[in-house]
């Protein structure tokens, strides 16, 4: 399952939504349902911007399973929620799309290429499979 409890999404948003999210989050939990992820992009957002600090840390009693963190995350951050347990696990989805190394590049601290929004959703593998893995890009740089 996953919500969107920190600002807009998809022209929906709440006036108050800790206390809905907190119930929504015990539900979850009280049926048993497999892992809950929080798609909560920060104020300084780059696809989506939330409107309020991320609510994942006051959300993580609410559900007892496995919580996903979701939205704009790099390699600082996520280690750094996850030391704090606020979530048990990040999801990664735009840098992998320019990034099909991303573990790897994230376990060296080699840069992340960036990604061409433009090939989004298209027909064919432009923007999908033509981005290097970073040896490739040291190869062709050597």
């Amino acid at each position: 399952m996953r919500l969107s409890p920190n600002g807009e999404t998809q022209g929906v948003k709440d006036s108050d939504p800790l206390p809905v999210f907190i119930a929504a989050a015990e539900a979850l939990s009280s049926i048993g349902i497999a892992h809950l992820e929080l798609r909560e992009p920060p104020i300084t957002g780059t696809v989506g911007v939330g409107d309020m600090d991320p609510l994942a840390s006051q959300l993580r009693s609410a559900f007892k399973g496995p919580l996903i963190l979701n939205s704009d995350f790099d390699m600082t951050r996520a280690q750094a929620d996850l030391d704090a347990g606020v979530g048990d696990a990040v999801a990664f989805g735009r840098p992998f799309i320019s990034n099909p190394d991303l573990p790897y590049r994230l376990a060296e601290g080699i840069p992340l290429s960036p990604d061409d929004s433009a090939t989004w959703f298209t027909q064919g593998p432009e923007g999908y499979v033509d981005y290097p893995a970073a040896d490739e890009i040291a190869v062709k740089s050597a």
